[in-house]
């Protein structure tokens, strides 16, 4: 039996005022995806059904698959923690239902665009990966 460990070292402390401005924009809504890049696979526009991701500002998240129109649908819920690698918050790390790295490329309050991969993007840029992108919902 094969069995992976994965870990995310968190970054702790004061956050200036760009940072807190990035934790703002990922954590104050759920994040729906709009179209993916799978690479050979080939890409994926998401109209009705789609994925949606959570950020918690404690660092916890969750992923589920939901609905474009109807906000409570959320199935196949699953929680992973998540932090920030970089000092200039560009990378997310995730361990737990979901694993793995997203390179922010594009993060406003309305998109989110990453690129998704198994190890961390900075210290292994030549890995396979996936690009996402989501539109945020805000949460009532």
């Amino acid at each position: 039996m094969l069995m992976t460990l994965s870990s995310c070292e968190g970054k702790s402390g004061y956050l200036d005022d760009g940072q807190q401005g990035t934790v703002a924009m990922l954590t104050d809504v759920e994040w729906l995806m709009v179209w993916a890049d799978y690479g050979s696979l080939g890409e994926e526009t998401y109209e009705a059904e789609t994925d949606i991701y959570r950020f918690e500002r404690s660092g916890k998240g969750w992923f589920a698959n939901g609905s474009w129109t109807d906000n409570n649908k959320k199935d196949n819920i699953g929680y992973f923690q998540w932090t920030f690698t970089t000092e200039n918050f560009s990378v997310i790390c995730m361990a737990g239902y979901i694993e793995g790295y997203w390179l922010i490329e594009k993060l406003t309050p309305n998109e989110l665009w990453v690129t998704s991969a198994p190890q961390d993007p900075v210290l292994y840029p030549s890995q396979d990966s996936r690009r996402y992108r989501f539109k945020a919902r805000k949460i009532k």
